[in-house]
Order: C-alpha cells, then sequence, then structure tokens
C-alpha cells in the first residue's frame, strides 16, 4: 500500500477532514477529548465539529472556551433543548463539509498526533475503500483496567463481515463523506448510530484496519453502553438490526447475514428471559422470532452447552485475570 498522499493542488484550500465530536455532560473528559484533535499534525485543513446536547453542567463552557482559542478549527454548536444522540448526530452530521469524517465522541480521545494524517493518506491513494479504522486501548473507568480491540482482526474487510458483527470502535474511524447522500429517514430511530452508519458506508468500498493504537475508547458508569444492563443492550442491537435489514432487503447476502447476527442476539436474550423468569417477554421475543427467523425458533428452547471445567479453561481465565490485573498497573496514555 502507498502511503503518501497524492499531490493535489487544491488540498490546502479544501477542507479534508471534519471530526465529529458528540457531547453531554462530559465536563470531566471533554477538554482531553478536544486538545488530541486540535494538537493533530497535518498538510491539510481540518475542523472540528463539536455539538453540545444542552449539558447542564460546565461542559458547553469548555468547549466555549476552546472555540475562542481556536476559532479557525473549532465549530460549536450548543442546542437550547436537548435533542437526544440521535438526533444530535444528525444535526451535526450535516454541519460537516469535509472530504472525510471522524469521529471523536466527548469522553474519548486520541493518542497520536499523526491519526488523521495516517488515515487520510489510506483512503486518499485506496480508492477502492470507503473507510478505514484501527486498534484502541479500551479502558474501564470502573476498575482502571485496560485492553486492546480488535484482536486477530483482518486488514481488509467487506461489508458481508462487517453486516455479520460490529468490530469497528466509533473514536477509531474515517470515512469517505456523501457515499450515500442524505441520512436515510430511519435514522432518527436508531438507538446507537455508529454501527448504522458505517454499515450503509460499507456498501461503498471496503474497509482497511491498522493495528496501530491511536485512541482511547473510555468504558464509564455514564456511557450509553456502561449504563445499560444486557438486557437493554441486546434489544438495542436487535433494533438498529432490524431497521438494516429492511434497508438491504434488496441485498440478500447482506440481508441474510444480519438476519443470522439477529437470530444469535435473539438466543442471548431468550436465555436471559428464561434465567431471570420474564414469561411475558420470553413469549413476546418468541413471536418475534416466528416473524423473522421461523424455521430456527427451535434454537430458542436448545440450552447452551456449560463450558466444561478442564486444565484448558482453567488456565484461560487465569490468563485473562492476570491480564486484567497487570493492566492496572500500566499508565494511561495521554
Amino acid at each position: 500500500m502507498n502511503n503518501k498522499i497524492e499531490s493535489n493542488p487544491n488540498q490546502v484550500n479544501e477542507m479534508m477532514v471534519s471530526v465529529l465530536m458528540l457531547t453531554y455532560n462530559q465536563e470531566n473528559y471533554i477538554a482531553q477529548a478536544i486538545r488530541s484533535v486540535i494538537r493533530q499534525k497535518t498538510n491539510f485543513k481540518f475542523e472540528l465539529i463539536i455539538g453540545d446536547d444542552c449539558s447542564t453542567d460546565k461542559t458547553a463552557k469548555i468547549c466555549s472556551e476552546f472555540q475562542l482559542t481556536f476559532p479557525d478549527i473549532i465549530k460549536l454548536e450548543v442546542n437550547s433543548l436537548n435533542l437526544g444522540l440521535q438526533q444530535n448526530f444528525i444535526k451535526n452530521y450535516n454541519r460537516c463539509t469535509g472530504k472525510y469524517i471522524a469521529i471523536c465522541e466527548g469522553d474519548d480521545y486520541w493518542i497520536s498526533k499523526q491519526k488523521l494524517s495516517r488515515q487520510v493518506s489510506v483512503l486518499e491513494v485506496n480508492s477502492q475503500y470507503s473507510m478505514c479504522f484501527h486498534r484502541v486501548l479500551n479502558y474501564f473507568e470502573k476498575d482502571n483496567s485496560k485492553s486492546l480491540s480488535n484482536g486477530g482482526q483482518k486488514r481488509i474487510t467487506s461489508i458481508l463481515d462487517l453486516a455479520t458483527s460490529n468490530y469497528i470502535t466509533n473514536v477509531s474511524i474515517l470515512f469517505r463523506r456523501g457515499l450515500f447522500g442524505k441520512l436515510p429517514t430511519w435514522f432518527a430511530n436508531v438507538s446507537t448510530y455508529d454501527y448504522a452508519i458505517h454499515l450503509i458506508n460499507a456498501q461503498y468500498g471496503d474497509i482497511y484496519y491498522s493495528p496501530k493504537v491511536m485512541a482511547v475508547y473510555r468504558i464509564h458508569e455514564k456511557g450509553i453502553w456502561s449504563d445499560s444492563g444486557m438486557e437493554k443492550r441486546w434489544k438495542i442491537s436487535l433494533q438498529i438490526r432490524e431497521l438494516l435489514m429492511d434497508y438491504f432487503k434488496k441485498n440478500q447476502e447482506v440481508y441474510n447475514r444480519l438476519r443470522n447476527s439477529w437470530m444469535n442476539i435473539s438466543i442471548s436474550l431468550h436465555q436471559l428471559y428464561v434465567e431471570k423468569q420474564m414469561t411475558k417477554k420470553k413469549e413476546e421475543l418468541y413471536g418475534k422470532v416466528l416473524t423473522i427467523c421461523p424455521e430456527r425458533i427451535k434454537l430458542l428452547e436448545s440450552k447452551k452447552e456449560t463450558e466444561k471445567t478442564t486444565l484448558k479453561s482453567i488456565l484461560r481465565k487465569f490468563l485473562t485475570l492476570t491480564r486484567k490485573s497487570i493492566s492496572k498497573l500500566i499508565p494511561l496514555p495521554n
């Protein structure tokens, strides 16, 4: 792969990257997130589009102070009313003017000054890629443990891989703006926008992965996933896939991958309902499976096999706990 940006006489004046940063009540994190973006070393123009969703803490004030210092880079919009994640995303996505869009939520941050340059280099000389992403450091704030994402990740993947499972961490993505035109009307109904936007973009090219760790994904109690129990997470995942299945109903391969993924999540959710004796919810899910995957309804009744206690399984658990304990001693990168 050629890693040099092609010569373009208009590149100096062109807005190359829009960095989209959504934030709400993140006064303890937002300054670090903003600094990680404005410190990027590039030979092209980039903008930071910040959308504050009517924060009730000092988040908007901190953002305003940064905007006064960096008016040529930061474009801040503070909502007078709380719109919610989906509407805030749609509003600020439409404010982006760059050739490419990167995402850095207000509680995450980048740890490489060359992140944007490296990713733009990939997409500028490889038109077959619709997007690129990289490995990230997962930081579990509750116990200070850390882990790396995307172990064993393939360098080049396709929409079929992504329809099977979502392996892209939002803070790592860079994608081409405008591949599909306007956002679909159903986009306002998704609970989390990342998987949907990445899958829609993946229609237009393969996905490139870099193993270099260039960002920190913070997992804390106020995060959308951290604040949810397993039932809520699985229900959100089902809802997103249902919307995507309808969108991709004319693409049989993608539709079938999404449908299989939907069914696997349903099996896990059904097991949860059985264990917690949530009869009504179990029956509702049963009826949904009869509608979407009737030929696989018997799988709901099959019990998940318990892993046998072997020396290998004991060793695996021991290594996992050891890695987690050691990770707490490693300083978090700035």
